[in-house]
């Protein structure tokens, strides 16, 4: 769980967040994020989805090699990856 502090608005210059939007606070010349605004609708799901997923992500949606290697190949066109059917026929002791 994210753990949250509260801020009086008169303590801060905050901008508005719009719903979906996410405002990046950066450091003086853009080099790093210093903190991030969200919309308190955007905030409550953001919580939910860590209650949700708190033990880690799970393994139905982490993406695997396997995964991301069909997406590019989707993405390119081409059906199937070019295989190397004598190399692996070698490894496979046949």
């Amino acid at each position: 769980m994210i753990r949250t502090r509260s801020v009086a608005a008169n303590d801060v210059r905050v901008p508005e967040p719009e719903p979906g939007e996410a405002v990046r606070i950066e450091k003086y010349g853009g080099k790093a994020s210093k903190a991030v605004v969200l919309h308190p609708s955007d905030f409550a799901l953001f919580e939910r989805l860590l209650e949700i997923f708190e033990d880690g992500v799970p393994y139905e949606l982490e993406l695997t090699e396997t995964a991301l290697e069909a997406h590019a190949l989707a993405e390119s066109g081409r059906d199937e990856a070019e295989i190397d059917y004598e190399s692996l026929a070698r490894a496979l002791g046949e």
